[in-house]
């Protein structure tokens, strides 16, 4: 869903950094500044979270493995995958819902 949003803003995106070249301050300027600011942070909050999340594992797995417990650190091995993809999704959903909130004026 992001990805047709950019689509859709990349003309205007681009109208405006040509206005910017010749020394025209475009309309809507801030709104463009604060939506590429937005999908940033989202983007570096959601690597954090995914790497915090990873060292948690790690740590959750080296634990289990130190007393002994294999098959439960197999499963957590297992259910890795989903809970980082999870973790770095959480930033931009959040983001997202901000923008639905700001958007429809609630």
């Amino acid at each position: 869903m992001s990805s047709l949003i950019v689509a859709n803003r990349l003309p205007r995106l681009a109208q405006e950094a040509h206005r910017l070249a010749l020394g025209r301050l475009p309309p809507g300027r801030f709104e463009s500044e604060r939506m590429v600011t937005e999908k940033v942070l989202a983007l570096q909050s959601g690597v954090v979270a995914a790497s915090l999340e990873s060292t948690v594992i790690g740590i959750e797995m080296a634990t289990r493995m130190a007393f002994g417990d294999l098959p439960s650190a197999s499963s957590v091995a297992a259910a890795a995958p989903m809970r980082i993809a999870k973790a770095a999704a959480q930033p931009t959903n959040r983001a997202m819902a901000a923008n639905a909130r700001r958007f429809s004026g609630r």
